[in-house]
């Protein structure tokens, strides 16, 4: 059997601890990222939703118009506008998260195989 030097294990084993824990912040991604695709406003919706449907519009406040005043489009192509580069954000970002998983999943194995390889059957 090949032993290692201790400073090789040492190495091999922190890449080990490093790939374990990039493993988590995977799985913290994928989960929380998929909550986001699913729901990709839930965050926003949460400080300018509920508020507006829940209190009315502030005292001394006027209506808001039908069109943005700046661009000139209707407030339901402006959502929409924002839904989709909130689900890309998300997608991305879900995709990035499951990459990680998986090149953590295959480094911690070839660091792993390489710290303890297989004894040879005779």
């Amino acid at each position: 059997m090949e032993r290692h030097s201790v400073t090789a294990e040492i190495f091999g084993y922190l890449i080990c601890l490093l790939a374990v824990l990039i493993f988590f912040v995977g799985v913290a991604g994928v989960v929380s990222n998929a909550f986001r695709i699913v729901h990709p406003t839930a965050t926003h919706r949460m400080l300018t939703g509920p508020m507006d449907a829940r209190f009315g519009q502030p005292h001394g406040m006027a209506q808001a118009p039908d069109t943005d005043q700046s661009t000139g489009a209707q407030p339901g192509r402006v959502r929409e506008r924002v839904l989709g580069g909130a689900r890309f954000d998300a997608l991305r970002r879900f995709v990035v998260a499951l990459v990680m998983l998986v090149l953590s999943i295959v480094i911690f194995r070839r660091a792993f195989a390489w710290l303890n390889p297989r004894q040879a059957v005779m």
